[in-house]
């Protein structure tokens, strides 16, 4: 990981050269705040000390196969009320995925299903806790009342050669139901259908054309502009986890006429269709010469909902045309309503979960779309699917370019907006992972314009197989292992695309599926904070953690489990000190929702599908220290506007230059806008367009987009890189750091140390500017950062303990704000600059990110500790360890296969007096995996991650204090234990399955266990 790091700050320092380094000395000036004479309580601080519940974390409560009982439903809601889970998403679903076995319950749907529903609503009212419901069983949207014309589907194409004249009266052939669909491989259980016959594939015709060919191989795309032919008509099947570049960069190979083409005129490509009967005969004179005849209808995949109760198995829906969400929000919605009505209580929204269907690729009135979204008929450019060359190489790329995009228009209001109206006429909101990732990464969908129709958009990140052992995130493993997009940029997926939607489309929230997983109970939260102050850095200010099982009780502990998740409910060991982590979550989730995402560049994504955006990554041209956003085409025409010189959206946010795409491709309409931005004071960066990307109005669209971009790039030539239009700008061939720089912009943050990562967020609210730090490394670093603020004085936030240091030693000088800071492995930190000079918090609390270097030991707690383990599960009552130890290298059984709490106690002499001002801290050392400190009597505490201290300053005594310390580990070594054991002796019970030669974990108070002072 230390390698990937490397390069990555590497990038930063090249892409920073040409910044002047801080001659701190001479610029600078050194302030040490004075303590006020009183505190000015701030509302952001408020929130902060007391996130309210609206900021609280979601969790996916899953029902799998109903296996659940009132009992189990109160218990979970009133635990996650009390932990700090102030949401559910409920999903009922078959089984517990990845062939983890799952007993039954009672059948979806039926009356004592209804029951159960009914009173898990009325507890959640009670309680105060927010229901959201997946909109299918299962995943994705699906079920028996989707009907074969109804459900997802797949083109199909025939051709036949025919000569003329003749008058011809034949039952054309039928497409091959695999017809160019032989490398599937990815979309769920395809093998169930992708060989059956038409006759059960539901195959209805779209069109039938003619054209007359003289050269039939010079007709069609050939050489290596063939090569990209799948992935342009959308038959390219591609993994879940494909970087946007790989779905997007094939579909923009641009296809450039050959001498040796012989294209088809689009005049002589005839329309049959009115001349086809139902029964497949085609009546046609056909005229003199070689004529080729293509029929394209359409298919069922066959694609079914995954994971589904036998109640809502069934087909996908699809995925084009409203008229099938419609049937599920009839078919199933409205039972979720009527059902919750009758107590009361109605859920706060429906969702879809990520889009996992394959790559559905037509829709029955496709025709009708296409009209509609690119004004003009596909018919006639048909056999272009089939690779032939209609009008021009050029001309048929720029089909299939609208073909693709009319697609990712259907999705986006066909489906995703209708879904949210079906919603809001019932009063009921939308949340929606529709932007991935998907099942296959090659669906034709613009990613923004999907979330931009959520009141939630959403998105996941997960953890890696090892991604808490050194070397688990490596760039040299595959995604499959690390789960996030290794290199230098070391990423989530989709989470980026997430939060910009978020941005451009004015939601308050960016919300992602939260430690996803394949590993069972090796996660507590001192391993999870890493992976999710990742997700809030790119981001990410609301999760729904990834998983929560509903339960019986009587089903005993651990429980039945889902396959792919961290799991989240009261039979986890560490569940009763969780909300010192639920509470960490809520304090940066309410800061990361305030106000708004502070980004100086916005870079445009084009006009094409599939569209989706990048991981958050240091782009070469803008480099380090600066934050972005990317913007799709809708929001660019109907969104964006130039406010002094800068572009601004309705909502709120700003950006200082809009970036475009390497490519001289554009829609009019978008140039058009982007000559009234910049005629307004806007400055836009980019190559001057040559032409549109579509066949709407051309050829004369090609003529208007060159004198429009003639006015607007001016005379920019190899030497002159601007031209100034209107009141705004037009760069070309100037990186996008250079810019900034040149206006004075300098990176809104750094920090030192080559081996250093320290990543960032920056919010700007009405009180003040807010950012969100974190260590990516397993170790500590010591740093000076820098903010690009002016005239204000920094605070430290500390979301772990709610503690605020209102006076941190820090630098002022002409670039900003410098402090020195150091952190722990993984360690965070909130830096507050309030607007409001005299809005000092009311607490003082040193958080040691500046002085723990000043530390020193006081003395080690050495000698015998008192250990009491609880006998229910198989622990001795009371042992003595002479010195600390990890219980799974005990020889004691009942103590190496031990899963749960246990209590060490020692009484101990300070070995000398603390000085006064001295602040006196317990040192841990090594937790596995959390533990509660009383020193006392006092409650000093959860410990759950680094740096594994506590302060003791005002409770400890000369003499005699007695210290407790509560440990919990976790459970695979009470189940691997277990699995050795005859079932009636076993202590544990769950579905998933453990083997007795499986590792243990280390457990316990490892330590060592340290008094610190400060000097």
């Amino acid at each position: 990981m230390k390698t990937s790091r490397r390069k990555f700050i590497k990038i930063g320092s090249v892409a920073a050269a040409s910044i002047p380094l801080l001659n701190l000395e001479s610029k600078a000036e050194l302030f040490v705040e004075p303590t006020p004479k009183y505190p000015v309580v701030s509302g952001l601080e408020k929130g902060f000390l007391s996130p309210p519940q609206a900021t609280k974390s979601a969790c996916y409560w899953w029902w799998f196969n109903a296996r659940v009982d009132k009992e189990g439903i109160t218990r979970d809601l009133t635990e996650f009320r009390e932990k700090g889970i102030a949401e559910v998403v409920m999903i009922n679903s078959a089984g517990g995925l990845s062939g983890v076995p799952y007993p039954a319950g009672v059948p979806f749907l039926g009356e004592e299903w209804k029951e159960l529903y009914r009173f898990a609503m009325k507890e959640a009212k009670r309680v105060g806790i927010d229901v959201g419901i997946n909109l299918c069983s299962g995943w994705s949207m699906g079920g028996p009342w989707i009907k074969p014309e109804n459900s997802c589907r797949w083109y199909l194409q025939s051709q036949l050669t025919v000569t003329g004249p003749q008058k011809f009266a034949t039952q054309l052939p039928l497409p091959n139901p695999r017809d160019r669909y032989n490398n599937v491989f990815n979309p769920p259980g395809y093998k169930d259908y992708i060989d059956l016959p038409l006759d059960k594939l539901d195959y209805r015709d779209t069109a039938v054309v003619a054209f007359p060919v003289t050269d039939e191989i010079n007709n069609q795309i050939t050489g290596e502009r063939s090569f990209v032919l799948p992935a342009k008509n959308n038959h390219r099947d591609a993994t879940s986890w494909s970087r946007a570049s790989d779905s997007i960069g094939p579909t923009l190979y641009p296809w450039q006429n050959h001498p040796a083409d012989k294209p088809i005129p689009v005049s002589q490509v005839i329309d049959l269709t009115a001349k086809f009967s139902k029964d497949g005969t085609l009546n046609w004179d056909v005229p003199p010469g070689k004529w080729v005849i293509v029929r394209t209808g359409h298919r069922m995949t066959g694609s079914k909902v995954m994971v589904a109760q036998p109640e809502g198995d069934g087909l996908s829906i699809d995925w084009f045309d409203h008229k099938s969400v419609e049937i599920q929000f009839e078919n199933l919605g409205k039972v979720f309503i009527e059902e919750a009505a009758k107590v009361g209580a109605k859920p706060k929204y429906f969702c879809d979960d990520s889009f996992e269907d394959g790559f559905p690729n037509w829709t029955a009135n496709i025709v009708a779309f296409f009209k509609k979204y690119r004004g003009y008929d596909p018919v006639p450019y048909m056999p272009a699917l089939l690779g032939y060359i209609i009008g021009s190489a050029e001309v048929s790329d720029r089909f299939l370019h609208d073909y693709r995009k009319t697609l990712a228009d259907c999705m986006a209001d066909e489906h995703y907006k209708r879904f949210a109206d079906l919603c809001h006429e019932q009063g009921i909101l939308m949340q929606n992972e529709s932007a991935g990732p998907s099942r296959s990464s090659t669906v034709s969908i613009d990613g923004l314009k999907n979330l931009g129709r959520s009141d939630f958009p959403m998105g996941e990140f997960w953890l890696g197989i090892n991604h808490d052992k050194e070397g688990g995130l490596s760039e040299d493993l595959s995604f499959g292992a690390t789960r996030i997009v290794g290199g230098a940029d070391g990423q989530n997926l989709t989470t980026k695309m997430v939060a910009t939607a978020s941005h451009i489309y004015g939601k308050e929230t960016a919300s992602a599926e939260a430690f996803t997983s394949y590993r069972h109970w090796v996660d507590a939260p001192g391993t999870l904070k890493q992976a999710l102050d990742r997700a809030f850095c790119e981001g990410i200010n609301r999760i729904a953690l990834h998983t929560s099982t509903a339960s019986k009780p009587s089903d005993g502990k651990p429980g039945y489990e889902y396959g792919a998740g961290t799991h989240f409910n009261p039979n986890v060991t560490w569940w009763e000190k969780s909300g010192a982590f639920f509470k960490y979550v809520a304090r940066c989730q309410y800061l990361l929702r305030s106000g708004k995402f502070v980004a100086d560049v916005l870079y445009y994504n084009g006009d094409w599908a599939p569209n989706l955006v990048d991981v958050k990554k240091i782009n070469p041209d803008l480099g380090s220290g600066y934050d972005y956003d990317v913007c799709n085409e809708e929001v660019l025409l109907t969104r964006l506007s130039v406010k002094n010189g800068r572009l601004v959206l309705p909502d709120g946010m700003s950006y200082r230059i809009l970036v475009l795409p390497d490519t001289k491709r554009m829609p009019l309409a978008v140039l058009k806008k982007l000559k009234e931005l910049v005629k307004g004071g806007a400055t836009i960066s980019g190559v001057k367009p040559i032409m549109d990307t579509g066949l709407r109005n051309y050829p004369l669209c090609d003529q208007e987009i060159r004198q429009i971009a003639t006015e607007l790039w001016g005379k920019i030539d190899d030497k002159n890189k601007v031209n100034h239009y209107g009141s705004g700008r037009v760069f070309t061939g100037v990186t996008t750091r250079n810019l900034l720089l040149k206006d004075g912009v300098t990176p809104d943050f750094r920090f030192t140390g080559s081996t250093n990562f320290i990543d960032f967020i920056h919010r700007t609210t009405k009180e003040a500017e807010v950012y969100f730090l974190t260590n990516r490394h397993n170790n500590k670093a010591k740093t000076e950062v820098t903010f690009r603020i002016k005239g204000r004085r920094p605070q430290l936030w500390d979301a772990v303990s709610g503690a605020i240091m209102k006076a941190p030693k820090y630098e002022s000088h002409n670039e900003g704000v410098s402090l020195s800071l150091e952190f722990d492995a993984f360690q965070s930190v909130f830096v507050v600059f309030p607007k409001d000079a005299s809005a000092l918090p009311k607490t003082n609390d040193c958080l040691l990110f500046q002085n723990k270097s000043s530390l020193s030991a006081l003395q080690e707690l050495n000698g015998a500790w008192q250990v009491n383990f609880d006998t229910k599960w198989g622990g001795p009552e009371k042992v003595t360890f002479e010195i600390l130890q990890d219980w799974s290298l005990s020889t004691d059984e009942r103590i190496k296969y031990y899963s749960g709490k246990a209590l060490y106690t020692k009484t101990f002499d300070l070995n000398k007096p603390v000085q006064k001002g001295q602040r006196l801290f317990i040192d841990l050392g090594i937790v596995k995996d959390i533990a509660g400190v009383k020193l006392n009597g006092k409650d000093l505490g959860t410990v759950w991650t680094t740096p594994w201290m506590l302060e003791i300053t005002t409770e400890v005594k000369p003499t005699a204090n007695l210290l407790e310390i509560e440990v919990i580990n976790q459970w695979p070594n009470r189940l691997i234990g277990d699995v050795a054991l005859p079932v009636e002796k076993r202590l544990t019970n769950t579905n998933i399955v453990f083997k007795k030669t499986d590792k243990l974990l280390p457990s316990g108070l490892l330590g060592p266990v340290s008094l610190k002072v400060t000097s």
